[in-house]
């Protein structure tokens, strides 16, 4: 953006230059350890670190850095050996006994059974014998008996489980004898209720109809000697008259025939 032309931009104006501030130097020495934790204090092990408040850091010993260049070279003589950092004790065989009852030796090859033995028992005598020295057990000493059925206490009564079947059938029966009334009710009360109309009711029925024949064509043929139907009302009319003639003489035709049954709901 151009500066606006004024008279005093023609006056050179003085730059004045601030003075460069000194560089900070801290007091303490920048090699020393941080000494801002307090972790570590208490007891004979103190952590690097923790020397809050002393004038000069703490250093570990030598002897206790395990980590970094060793202070002299290692003797290559002098490497860790088996069973150097461990005190085991000195390991003897012994042999092992055994103290249970020992299976009898096998048969070696060499060796022959002892054979021509042979004894002087009959054991059909001698089991003839047995049998007849024996003494008889319980079974032997019960006599089976025919079984006297009317000692029995239920001897002459009808079975408990023919009692049972017994009641199940009435039971099904009394519920299909309900199940048969309830549809007969049903079914009654749908049936609609025809009775026969008196003849003397149908007969004044039909000259009914015949008078409003009557009435019902006289307005038809006043109407029927229009040459022209011009209008919607007049097709309608003439229409509506035909069918209701119509419905009268099927009516007459039917009361004519006969008796005629009525509902009368």
């Amino acid at each position: 953006m151009q500066r606006e032309e004024c008279i005093y931009n023609l006056i050179p104006k003085v730059v004045v230059v601030p003075d460069k501030p000194t560089r900070y130097t801290s007091t303490h020495d920048p090699n020393s350890q941080p000494t801002a934790s307090t972790f570590g204090l208490q007891g004979k092990t103190k952590l690097l670190g923790s020397n809050l408040g002393q004038e000069k850091p703490r250093t570990p010993p030598t002897a206790a850095k395990t980590f970094g260049k060793l202070p002299q070279k290692p003797d290559p003589k002098d490497f860790t050996k088996k069973h150097s950092k461990c005190n085991m004790p000195p390991s003897k065989p012994t042999k092992f006994t055994y103290d249970g009852v020992k299976k009898p030796p096998l048969v070696k090859a060499n060796e022959k059974p002892v054979m021509g033995l042979k004894t002087s028992k009959n054991f059909i005598a001698a089991n003839a014998v047995e049998a007849i020295l024996d003494v008889p057990g319980n079974r032997a000493r019960v006599k089976a008996a025919a079984p006297v059925y009317r000692d029995k206490p239920d001897y002459g009564q009808v079975p408990e489980y023919l009692r049972e079947v017994k009641q199940e059938i009435e039971q099904e029966n009394e519920m299909i004898e309900e199940f048969v009334r309830q549809n007969k009710n049903i079914l009654a009360d749908q049936e609609p209720k025809v009775e026969a109309m008196d003849d003397d009711e149908r007969l004044q029925l039909i000259d009914a109809l015949k008078a409003k024949w009557d009435h019902v064509n006289a307005k038809y043929q006043k109407l029927c000697h229009n040459v022209s139907f011009d209008t919607q009302g007049k097709v309608r009319r003439k229409e509506t008259f035909e069918k209701e003639l119509t419905q009268i003489e099927k009516d007459i035709q039917v009361l004519s025939r006969g008796p005629v049954a009525v509902n009368r709901d």
